[in-house]
């Protein structure tokens, strides 16, 4: 397929930005924000959403995904002069911040646009976000679709905006001094916005304005996703979605999730992934959509992540998520030692992990394994653990992150006022480069080459090396693994990336901490 077009003037663009270093990079507007030596470039299915709420505004819109598309800095910029957009939105992930608020501060450059940016950070962080950034215009705080309408609705006309207009739209935080003469020049955050409660009642996303072809990750393949819910009943210390929806649980209908996912197999996609902080937390949901697909004879491949609770005890309904499609079932394990898992409030044990696990493995789904190295109450000792669970489970793929405790988030705060966090640029909050927590019975270095270990010790078996081969089978495919160990090596075993030309914001606080 040749690459989209970006040449049409357009009102509404939507941006995922050009990478600072030539790294893959994860964004997401609701948990992800990192580096990915794995290569996964991650479908904007977020910003797909916004894109239809502008529509619906009666915008001409157009999202342009740069990491999956190849579009560097000069292309970026010829894309603004072609477009010329009155609205530029981003979402601003805090290991690129600097780089994604230059993204929009070229928009306001060339094209004078309204620049928008969201996601965890910036609803963390928004008056720093403001004082640190002159040409951001406004920050879209937690759910962005509603605001998102509002706010185009309110500055539709600059001629007739008033600093009051713009304070009657709850979920945003601006300057009024920057756009109104005589204005406060200090950040103003306006009421918070009441989370969505129908999901249903939000436009599909325009998934054709989408990269398709060109989304793609190890061993699952070409791929896009489609939201399931937001939010999680579970209040694990480190997850951003606290940030994002306070941990406000929503489920779409089984009839409308299965109406688009079908509707984007149509479109020439043959493995989704139901996109969802915990995919299987209704249960009931998952039944009746599993029954729909099987009643259109199961035409695509699927996954999903879950956690375990939900999963505990249910074989029945893991064999009908098999009959229905679903392939892979990505399994939040995150420590191989129970009072870590009690540190982190994850509401299971070791034992009860290792049940869901073999239970999907019988059932003839992939199971994956999730784990983070580096929480609270770690040691030594509890690393180890975690590594060993890893290797006596029958997972198919192992992701060891490094824990980063990214703002907002409890872990972060408990970082912070122990004194364990040691980080000065925002770009250093990478959980797959980086260790930025230190202990005192663990160091920053033990942490990270325990991530390197286990990355070997899983990797490095004959079982895995096996399906690795067996995978490459065509130069594209070996090309990607061989650009994934190189990655790898760059990320986890030298320094964390060449000098960046976009860390020189740092974080407040005293030098080697947070504030």
């Amino acid at each position: 397929m040749s690459p989209r077009r970006h040449d049409q003037p357009t009102e509404a663009l939507f941006v995922n930005p050009p990478s600072p270093d030539g790294f893959v990079y994860i964004r997401d507007i609701n948990r992800h924000g990192r580096s990915s030596w794995e290569r996964i470039i991650w479908p904007q299915t977020s910003l797909a959403y916004l894109a239809a709420v502008a529509e619906r505004c009666g915008l001409s819109v157009d999202v342009v995904d740069c990491i999956a598309e190849g579009i560097d800095w000069k292309g970026y910029e010829q894309i603004l002069r072609d477009t010329r957009p009155a609205y530029c939105f981003s979402n601003i992930i805090s290991v690129t911040y600097s780089n994604d608020l230059k993204a929009l501060s070229l928009a306001k450059e060339i094209s004078k646009a309204w620049t928008v940016g969201m996601g965890p950070h910036l609803t963390s962080e928004p008056c720093k976000t403001l004082e640190s950034s002159e040409t951001l215009d406004f920050i879209v705080l937690h759910e962005a679709e509603e605001t998102l309408r509002d706010l185009i609705q309110a500055t539709r006309s600059r001629e007739d905006l008033t600093e009051e207009t713009l304070r009657s739209v709850a979920g945003i935080a601006f300057v009024p001094g920057r756009l109104f003469e005589g204005a406060f020049k200090e950040p103003l955050v306006t009421e918070q916005r009441p989370f969505i409660q129908d999901l249903d009642s939000l436009p599909w996303p325009r998934h054709d304005l989408l990269p398709l072809d060109r989304y793609w990750s190890p061993f699952l393949g070409r791929y896009t996703f489609v939201e399931a819910s937001r939010g999680c009943k579970f209040r694990c210390v480190f997850c951003r979605q606290a940030v994002m929806w306070e941990w406000q649980f929503r489920c779409r209908s089984a009839s409308s999730l299965a109406s688009e996912a079908l509707h984007v197999h149509s479109l020439g996609v043959d493995n989704i992934l139901f996109h969802a902080d915990t995919f299987t937390l209704n249960p009931g949901m998952v039944e009746e959509l599993c029954d729909i697909l099987i009643e259109n004879h199961a035409p695509f491949r699927w996954a999903c992540n879950t956690h375990v609770k939900p999963l505990l005890g249910r074989d029945s309904l893991v064999q009908k998520m098999k009959a229905a499609g679903c392939w892979m079932i990505a399994v939040g394990i995150e420590s191989g030692d129970d009072e870590v898992l009690e540190n982190i409030k994850k509401q299971i044990t070791v034992r009860e992990a290792e049940q869901v696990v073999r239970m999907i493995d019988k059932a003839g789904i992939e199971a994956w394994g999730y784990f983070v190295l580096g929480l609270p109450g770690e040691t030594l000792e509890t690393l180890e653990k975690t590594i060993d669970l890893s290797l006596r489970l029958p997972l198919k793929i192992a992701k060891f992150d490094i824990a980063a405790p990214y703002p907002g988030t409890e872990f972060y705060r408990y970082a912070q006022e122990h004194g364990y966090l040691k980080v000065e640029h925002y770009e250093e909050l990478d959980q797959n480069a980086s260790a930025v927590v230190e202990y005192p019975r663990l160091s920053r270095s033990q942490i990270k080459e325990a991530a390197r270990r286990a990355n070997r010790r899983f990797y490095l078996r004959p079982r895995i090396l096996s399906r690795m081969i067996k995978e490459a089978k065509d130069l594209s495919t070996l090309k990607s693994l061989l650009l994934i160990i190189r990655d790898q090596f760059r990320l986890l075993y030298g320094s964390l990336r060449r000098e960046r030309r976009d860390a020189t914001i740092r974080m407040r606080g005293s030098t080697g901490t947070s504030g």
